[in-house]
């Protein structure tokens, strides 16, 4: 298992802070992944397009997420290694992500295509539902970090 930390800049003066732990589908980090999923704003599905059993568990994974996480976690679906010869069509992966609602990205992390613009869409779309969940969300982590350590201080 593997964890990546990556600062992601969101708009003008945003930077989000991305905590991405990568399990590569093993089964025996399978009972762990169950308590990221619960504290998760997002999640990534990915499968080999140039592997069809890869795809045919991507059902079991997304189930696993959506029972483990909150309701406003944010799934994206991704096919990586489109730099290989296929055995899971464009058309599969879009329906997949279509009749289950999910944004849909096509990869290649050995040639570095499509990777940036799967991580924004994600991060745009958790931020969305950040701002439907807490609307009145103005002020800076820095200002509630002062208020809470100093109270008294109006800063």
């Amino acid at each position: 298992m593997d964890y990546f930390s990556k600062d992601e800049k969101f708009g003008e003066n945003k930077v989000i802070r991305l905590k991405i732990w990568d399990t590569a589908g093993q089964e025996q980090f399978r009972s762990l992944t169950k308590n990221f999923f619960r504290n998760s704003d997002g999640a990534i599905l990915v499968f080999d397009v140039s592997n069809r059993y890869s795809f045919e568990k991507v059902q079991e994974w997304m189930e696993s997420v959506l029972l483990n996480s909150n309701e406003n976690t944010k799934i994206v679906l991704v096919g990586n290694k489109i730099d290989l010869e296929r055995e899971v069509s464009t058309k599969e992966g879009k329906a997949f992500a279509e009749k289950h609602k999910l944004s849909y990205f096509e990869t290649s992390a050995k040639e570095n295509i499509g990777i940036v613009e799967m991580i924004r869409k994600l991060t745009a779309e958790v931020m969305e539902v950040k701002k439907n969940i807490f609307p009145q969300e103005t002020f800076s982590v820095e200002k509630k970090i002062k208020k809470k350590y100093f109270p008294t201080c109006d800063c």
